[in-house]
């Protein structure tokens, strides 16, 4: 099980993750999170002692975006998706 003192470790490696695309991309990439989840899995899979597919990944991040985007949020978008992957992954 995940505890929430994982939280900030969840949150660096979204933020560390957002930067390289960034940096890989420019931003613009609309397979990002196919992108995203090939660069997390591993550290992903590390914390939640899971195996995680890369696909499964990266739909649940698409979908997460979606419902940042959609639903009204008080925090930013690393912090929430952490929020929720422990949620929905422990």
């Amino acid at each position: 099980m995940v505890a929430s003192e994982h939280f900030d470790e969840i949150v660096g490696y979204l933020v560390a993750t957002a930067e390289a695309h960034h940096a890989a991309t420019g931003g613009v990439n609309p397979q990002w999170a196919g992108w995203y989840a090939t660069n997390l899995v591993d550290d992903l899979n590390s914390v939640f002692s899971s195996e995680i597919e890369v696909d499964e990944l990266a739909d649940w991040l698409a979908e997460a975006d979606h419902r940042y985007r959609n639903e009204p949020q008080t925090s930013s978008w690393p912090k929430a998706y952490a929020t929720w992957l422990i949620e929905d992954y422990r």
